[in-house]
């Protein structure tokens, strides 16, 4: 599995059995650019539009799983919680918990029940 928005690119790419020129050719991006997304140096676009150039020229289906997974590397990389998560305003309301625990800072109970509850009904 990958980790990040440049080795999740050049795995797909690399699928393609495309060299990088032929790819940001196809693409009508700029080699220099990204080859810096590839490598970890750029930060992933936030335009979703940007994003689905990507797609296209890898062949990935816009509704997909791995469309979802291009788009959750993305935010990650960013810094940014994956839109799928953002789009869930229950789920949202309850991270502070999950941060606090993840911190080691001590939670209630039935607070990290309720979020775990939250977590399974997904």
């Amino acid at each position: 599995m990958d980790t990040t928005f440049g080795e999740f690119l050049k795995r797909k790419r690399l699928e393609r059995r495309m060299t990088l020129r032929a790819f940001c050719e196809g693409a009508g991006v700029d080699p220099a650019n990204y080859s810096k997304l590839e490598r970890g140096i750029l930060p992933p676009p936030q335009d979703p539009k940007k994003l689905a150039v990507y797609e296209r020229a890898l062949g990935i289906p816009s509704k997909g799983e791995e469309s979802r997974e291009l788009r959750r590397l993305a935010a990650l990389d960013r810094g940014e919680l994956p839109p799928a998560v953002l789009a869930d305003k229950e789920l949202v309301g309850k991270l502070p918990v999950l941060f606090r625990r993840l911190e080691g800072d001590p939670i209630d109970d039935h607070m990290l029940d309720d979020l775990i509850e939250t977590l399974r009904r997904e």
